[in-house]
């Protein structure tokens, strides 16, 4: 019986082979790969050469020994990636104020030095467990429009404790601690690792920390998904890192140059943290800039809602409704159907309690208009049929009503039975509605004997 049938190897096409090349020169630059294209005697001569102490190492990539610390020193101007992403100023400590408690534009912010608010970035050896070791901590502090970048490198675990007190030491004087993702990741893993090392952890982290996902998620979450700083970069800032390193490479490439592989592995990492910063403070600036009304041009409609859900929630109504009547006006947008209940609800509000009677309904041409537009939003619907009935339209508002029934019932009856409320199913609700509109319609017994030219006063 014949043997199973190998078929004979494939030789790659030229993109196989491009991306097999690309892949091992991924894998080199990682340290994870002997480089092949030098002789094998050279290969065993470097092999057999210990490398260098990493403290030493270190200087190469800017790093220089102050004590047990090594620290790279380095500034950079904010003010291009300011202009490409429309701020035009990075953020002042007030402003970080004012986004981090939702404060008016005009509210005041405290009085504060540019010193002492500080951007912090770390790189870690994992994501979980006890290889969440911090071996590179990055921390930035503004002057004028420059960013003073100090990076502390841990090449040595017996030194993690050092780090930690220069870390802390830094950021002493800082009262405003800007991250990006950190209040989950950044500053618990800086405290967890002082709390092994016998240090406090209040040490790491400054009175006040305005963490930037959180506003980027309730301002452009439609937009830009799962809201990563890389996102936020490409997205919102009009920045693009290039050749960037990713962050998922660093702890391998950390590792790698421990073990002695060349400066450029770890290099990228580096500058990797370093634009992390900057990406951090230009995005406050470009946070600061678009809730005082300077939004991305082209205007997406997705940010018109949001800013004007914002300025609901910190209390600017004018601005609030500015910004949802320009959002409901772009009918193509899947925002203008929320952007005009919004409004509607808000002018409806607003015209109760003012308390003036006989005044006509200030939301019924956006019910209308919502109708129109969405012949199935019950809801719509509903904010309609009672803005016609507080304007004494009785027959359009009872039209509606019929118009609702006949939606009503080509709704499946799970969602009619989800729908209803107090044990009984929405038809009801319109039911009664129509009900009460024909019975206002209809002439009373009074109306009827004026009419007859009989005397009232015996009715009863």
């Amino acid at each position: 019986m014949a043997g199973p049938q190998i078929a004979p190897p494939v030789s790659p096409d030229g993109a196989g082979r491009d991306a097999l090349a690309s892949l091992r020169a991924r894998l080199v630059a990682m340290g994870g790969l002997a480089d092949l294209s030098r002789p094998a005697g050279s290969r065993r001569a470097i092999a057999c050469a210990p490398p260098a102490p990493p403290a030493q190492r270190a200087g190469a990539l800017g790093f220089g020994a102050e004590g047990q610390v090594l620290v790279r020193r380095v500034s950079v101007d904010l003010g291009p990636f300011l202009a490409r992403a429309g701020a035009p100023a990075r953020a002042a400590p007030e402003d970080m104020v004012r986004l981090l408690y939702n404060l008016p534009g005009d509210a005041p912010g405290g009085r504060w030095a540019e010193d002492e608010m500080a951007v912090l970035d770390i790189e870690t050896l994992g994501l979980r467990g006890s290889g969440v070791v911090p071996f590179l901590v990055g921390v930035g502090v503004p002057r004028g429009s420059a960013l003073d970048i100090d990076q502390y490198l841990l090449a040595d675990l017996e030194a993690e404790g050092a780090m930690l007190d220069a870390v802390g030491a830094e950021l002493a004087s800082r009262r405003i601690l800007v991250t990006y993702n950190g209040r989950s990741f950044d500053v618990p893993v800086l405290q967890a690792r002082c709390i092994v090392n016998r240090r406090s952890p209040d040490t790491v982290c400054p009175p006040l920390h305005c963490d930037l996902l959180a506003p980027v998620r309730r301002l452009f979450r439609e937009r830009l998904g799962p809201c990563t700083l890389r996102q936020a970069e490409t997205g919102l800032l009009g920045l693009d890192r290039g050749d960037d390193v990713p962050g998922a490479e660093a702890p391998a490439r950390f590792r790698a140059w421990l073990n002695g592989a060349p400066p450029e592995v770890l290099d990228g990492v580096v500058r990797h943290n370093q634009f992390d910063l900057c990406a951090t403070m230009v995005l406050a600036g470009r946070l600061v800039a678009h809730v005082a009304g300077r939004m991305i041009e082209p205007v997406h409609p997705a940010d018109r809602y949001r800013l004007g859900v914002h300025m609901e929630r910190i209390g600017l109504a004018e601005a609030a409704d500015d910004h949802y009547a320009a959002a409901f006006q772009d009918a193509a947008s899947a925002w203008s159907q929320p952007a005009g209940h919004r409004l509607a609800r808000r002018r409806r509000r607003r015209q109760r309690s003012a308390r003036v009677a006989g005044t006509p309904s200030a939301a019924l041409p956006i019910f209308r208009e919502l109708w129109r537009r969405h012949p199935d939003d019950l809801a719509a619907a509903r904010g309609l049929a009672i803005a016609l009935e507080a304007n004494g339209e009785l027959g359009e508002a009872l039209a509606v009503c019929d118009e609702a029934e006949a939606v009503l019932a080509g709704r499946p009856l799970w969602w009619r039975r989800l729908a209803g409320r107090a044990g009984e199913g929405p038809e009801a609700e319109w039911s009664r509605r129509a009900d009460r509109l024909r019975r206002r319609r209809s002439p009373s017994r009074r109306q009827a004997v004026l009419a007859l030219g009989g005397d009232p006063s015996a009715v009863r």
